[in-house]
C-alpha cells in the first residue's frame, strides 16, 4: 500500500513538472485522467491529498481555487526567462557546435514543462549562426580549467588554416608551452591567457585552435598582480603587439557607450568640450587597434602621444608607417 501511494505521488509530481506551468495549469481531473493512464488508481480525494503532501514537503505547486481546482509548478531551477537566454546563448554560440548545441538545448528543455521546452527548441531552430566542426573543444576548456585549478602547466599545438582552408600546425607542430591563468570569452570566442614559455611573457591563444593539449606534471606559481581583465581590456579583438602605449583618445560625446564597453566604466575621462571627451587607456599598438579608431570615421582620434596625434582618416599611408614603428 505504501509503495503504491508513493509511486502514485511521484507520478504525480513528474506530471506537473513536466506538464504544467502557469500558462497551462491542470485540472483535477486532468491529474486523474493521467494517472489512471499510467495505470495508477486516483480520485479526488487522493489528488487532494497527494498535492497537499508534496506542498507540506516544500514543493512549490500554485493552487488556482476554483469550482475545479487547478493545479501548476510554481518556482523551478531555473526560471523560464533564464532558460530562454541561456538557450539563446547556447544557439548562438560560436564555439559549441551544432551537434552540441542540441544536445545542450534538449537538456536545458527538460528543467521546464513540455508547453515551454517547445517554445524553447523553436527560439534555437531560429538561429542562423554558423557553427564549429570542432568536437574536441569542450574536452579542451575542461583540461584547461583543471590546469588553472591545479596550478599546472599545459603542453599543446597551435594550428592555422592555409588558403585552401586546410589546417596546419603552426611552426610545423611546435609544442608550446604555457603556464595556464585564465580562460576569457571575446568576441564570440574562448581565449587561453597565461605564460608563454616560447615568447616569455604573457599571451593568448584561441582555445578553437588548440590541438593535443596536455596537462604536464610541473606546476607554476601564478604572479599574483596579474590583472586578466586589464590585459584583456588592453587588447582590441585579441590581437597583441610586444608592448601596451598609454593612448589619450578624443571622442564624440555619442561614443561614451563605445568607451565605455570597451575598456569598462573604470576607465578615466573628462570632458574636453561640448562635443567630445577624451579618454585615456593602455592598449597594445597593434593594426587592429588602428583599425578599430579609424572604423568611427574620425569620431575617435589618437592625440596622444604626440607620433599619432596627427593621424586622420584620409592617411592611410602615413597610419601605416607610424604603426609600424610601435609593432
Amino acid at each position: 500500500m505504501q509503495n503504491s501511494t508513493n509511486m502514485r505521488i511521484l507520478e504525480l509530481l513528474r506530471f506537473l513538472y513536466e506538464r504544467t506551468d502557469e500558462n497551462h495549469p491542470a485540472t483535477v481531473s486532468d491529474i486523474i485522467a493521467h494517472l489512471n493512464g499510467k495505470g495508477i488508481q486516483a480520485v479526488r480525494q487522493t489528488v487532494y491529498a497527494d498535492t497537499n503532501a508534496l506542498i507540506d514537503a516544500g514543493i512549490d505547486i500554485v493552487v488556482v481555487k476554483s469550482t475545479q481546482n487547478q493545479y501548476f509548478m510554481g518556482s523551478r531551477l531555473f526560471e523560464y526567462p533564464e532558460l530562454k537566454m541561456l538557450t539563446d546563448a547556447v544557439a548562438s554560440s560560436k564555439i559549441i557546435s551544432a551537434k552540441k548545441s542540441e544536445e545542450l538545448v534538449q537538456k536545458l528543455c527538460r528543467l521546464t514543462s513540455t508547453h515551454q521546452a517547445e517554445q524553447l527548441r523553436q527560439l534555437a531552430s531560429l538561429s542562423s549562426r554558423v557553427k564549429p566542426d570542432n568536437e574536441q573543444v569542450y574536452y579542451i576548456i575542461d583540461a584547461i580549467q583543471t590546469a588553472i585549478l591545479e596550478k599546472r602547466q599545459i603542453q599543446f599545438q597551435y594550428y592555422e588554416y592555409t588558403p585552401e582552408k586546410k589546417r596546419v600546425l603552426k611552426h610545423g607542430g611546435y609544442l608550446y608551452q604555457l603556464d595556464p591563468y585564465a580562460l576569457e570569452w571575446k568576441n564570440d570566442h574562448y581565449y587561453l591567457i597565461g605564460f608563454s614559455h616560447k615568447h616569455q611573457r604573457m599571451a593568448h591563444f584561441r582555445v578553437d585552435r588548440l590541438s593535443g593539449i596536455k596537462i604536464l606534471p610541473s606546476g607554476f606559481t601564478p604572479d599574483e598582480d596579474f590583472d586578466v581583465a586589464g590585459y584583456t581590456n588592453k587588447i582590441v579583438d585579441m590581437f597583441a603587439a610586444d608592448r601596451t602605449v598609454s593612448v589619450e583618445l578624443l571622442c564624440e560625446n555619442k561614443l561614451m557607450k563605445t568607451i565605455i564597453d570597451h575598456y569598462g566604466e573604470a576607465v578615466p575621462t573628462r570632458t574636453y568640450d561640448e562635443e567630445h571627451f577624451t579618454a585615456n587607456i593602455e592598449v597594445d599598438p597593434s593594426g587592429t587597434f588602428y583599425g578599430w579608431v579609424f572604423k568611427f570615421m574620425g569620431g575617435i582620434q589618437i592625440i596622444a602621444p604626440h607620433e599619432l596625434s596627427l593621424i586622420h582618416i584620409s592617411e592611410p599611408t602615413r597610419l601605416r608607417r607610424i604603426a609600424h614603428r610601435f609593432l
